[in-house]
Parts: C-alpha cells; sequence; structure tokens
C-alpha cells in the first residue's frame, strides 16, 4: 500500500488554527497577553481547588503529605493574583511561559534522531531563545508568542502534510 501522498488532516487543521492564532497574538499582543494571563488564574485557581479536594479525600489512601495541601493552595493564590490584577501578573506570566518553552525547546533539540530531525531542531532553538527573551524583557511576549505559535502551526502542517513519508520511512 502507498502511503507517501497520506496526510493528517488533523495536524494540518491544528497548524491552520495556530497559525490564526498567532496573527492574533502579533496584531493584539497587549490583549493577547492579558487574555493569557486570565486564562492562567482561572486554571491555577481550578487546580488548586481540585488539589485540595484530593488531598482530603485521598491523603490516607495515596499516603500524601502536608505539601499536597500547601500546592493547592499555592495555586488558588496565584490564581487569585493572576484574575485580580491581570496587568501586573503579566509580567510574571512571561517569565511561567519562558520557562516552559527554554524546556520544551531543549526537548525537541534532544530528539534530533527522529524523522525530519532539522525542523525540529530549528524549532526547538527558536522556541529555546524565545524563553530566554521572556526572562529578559517580559513585555515582549505577545510578538514572541505569535513566532512561538507560528513556528509550531508551521510544524503541525508540515508534520501533518507528510505524515505519510514519515510513515513509510
Amino acid at each position: 500500500m502507498d502511503t507517501t501522498n497520506k496526510h493528517d488532516w488533523g495536524l494540518v487543521i491544528a497548524g491552520v488554527l495556530l497559525v490564526i492564532c498567532s496573527m492574533f497574538f502579533l496584531f493584539a499582543p497587549g490583549l493577547a497577553l492579558v487574555t493569557i494571563t486570565v486564562i492562567a488564574g482561572a486554571a491555577f485557581l481550578v487546580s488548586g481547588i481540585f488539589d485540595i479536594v484530593n488531598y482530603f479525600r485521598f491523603r490516607r489512601a495515596m499516603d500524601l503529605s502536608g505539601w499536597a495541601l500547601a500546592y493547592g493552595a499555592l495555586d488558588i493564590v496565584l490564581g487569585i493574583l493572576f484574575l485580580v490584577n491581570p496587568l501586573v501578573s503579566a509580567g510574571a506570566l512571561a517569565w511561567f511561559i519562558g520557562a516552559f518553552f527554554i524546556v520544551f525547546g531543549v526537548f525537541k533539540v534532544r530528539n534530533m534522531g527522529v524523522s525530519m530531525w532539522g525542523w525540529m531542531l530549528f524549532s526547538g532553538i527558536v522556541g529555546a531563545l524565545c524563553g530566554l527573551t521572556f526572562f529578559i524583557a517580559p513585555a515582549m511576549l505577545g510578538v514572541f508568542l505569535s513566532v512561538f505559535i507560528l513556528m509550531r502551526g508551521a510544524s503541525l502542517i508540515f508534520y501533518g502534510w507528510n505524515a505519510g513519508k514519515a510513515m513509510a520511512a
């Protein structure tokens, strides 16, 4: 069976959606950053509530320490801080996202042995450099986030379009 012309349309569509999102981040970086801060605040708040509920439900069965409870409380505090003042919190969020990008970029660079490794290397280096920039200039998060999302979208389109070639290799 010839798989060289098969495409993974799910990856292609996800890539196109990410490219569209990257344009929003590029043309409205301030609004995008505040939006992300509010979403992150809500996520921290919900996560903290679930962490605390699960601590009391499973602390004996799973032998959870008080650190699990403290982690849940910290998530709630961060969530409230992000939701109460997203403009101030956006700078701190830039550092959190920067750390994620650095780790994500290094992980991609370490996986160079896979098919089409050149694109993965390039994407990993760009991601790690974007993450480093968030630590140096947190206000640039909106612009650089658009570049990262654009690269991620382009990667998904590339991988989705070439899925048949990768499976044949």
